[in-house]
């Protein structure tokens, strides 16, 4: 029969007291963020008000701008596509060298997960906006804008994935003298192989939408085409775009979820 240590005791009540300490922090925590980003119920309000005659001015949708709608949507899914591969073909070989397992040095894997950190705290849009600068307004600058975001992000998932493979097949492939590298595309890749084809459908759907944001920084596609009716104050065509990009995203989620059902 063993007994705790008496250093290990927690006092009775010591749990019960947690939970309304905790609460009381939480909310404070929540005040305090609602006083910093100067939120008001009654701005809240009003802008519903005002949303609601623009949703009213964009009845009946004008469908003779479907066309275009349609080839921005093209343009769209097209950057998303280019950005998701690129960024997964990048990102494979990165997460060998990220991840924390007994093929590489804990210190080198460190290290790079460190630097996904800094690049990671850049958001997408961002990345964009330079690579506008430095090649010029188009669809171009957002896939590669989309593909460092994609790159990012899925080099930490893949990470986490070879993390959580069985080390058996590991230890096999090292024990007949393989190099790191065998390693990895013997023992490690075939088994994170179906949870890294899901995480790069799950970016490829975040990425569709990321294309159309970034759309409004002159990126192109069908993000682009909406902030200028928007300008405009074409509500109408407003509509019609805003309902291709709902059932773009729709479709894409139904897609992506079907994929990653049979995958994993």
């Amino acid at each position: 029969m063993t007994c705790e240590p008496c250093g290990a005791r927690r006092p009775p009540g010591s749990g019960r007291l947690a939970t309304p300490i905790g609460f009381a922090a939480g909310v404070a925590v929540f005040v305090w963020a609602l006083r910093g980003s100067e939120f008001d119920a009654g701005r809240l309000v009003d802008g519903f008000g005002r949303a609601g005659e623009y949703v009213r001015q964009m009845a009946p949708p004008d469908l003779s701008v479907l066309p275009r709608a349609a080839a921005a949507l093209t343009v769209t899914l097209q950057m998303a596509l280019v950005g998701t591969v690129l960024g997964a073909l990048a990102a494979a070989p990165v997460s060998f060298v990220a991840a924390r397992t007994s093929a590489l040095p804990r210190a080198l894997s460190s290290t790079v997960k460190t630097l996904l950190n800094i690049l990671r705290a850049v958001p997408p849009l961002v990345y964009a906006v330079l690579f506008v600068y430095m090649v010029g307004l188009g669809p171009f600058p957002g896939a590669l804008g989309i593909a460092v975001g994609s790159f990012v992000m899925l080099a930490k998932l893949y990470a986490e994935a070879l993390e959580s493979v069985h080390p058996a097949p590991i230890e096999a492939v090292k024990a007949v003298g393989a190099r790191p590298i065998q390693v990895f595309v013997y023992g490690m890749l075939p088994q994170a192989l179906p949870q890294y084809m899901a995480h790069t459908l799950y970016a490829w759907e975040l990425n569709i939408s990321a294309a159309t944001i970034l759309g409004i920084v002159g990126a192109g596609g069908i993000g682009f085409e909406l902030i200028a009716q928007i300008n405009y104050f074409q509500w109408h065509k407003v509509a019609t775009y805003l309902l291709v990009l709902v059932a773009m995203v729709v479709v894409a989620d139904t897609v992506s979820y079907t994929l990653r059902r049979r995958i994993v």
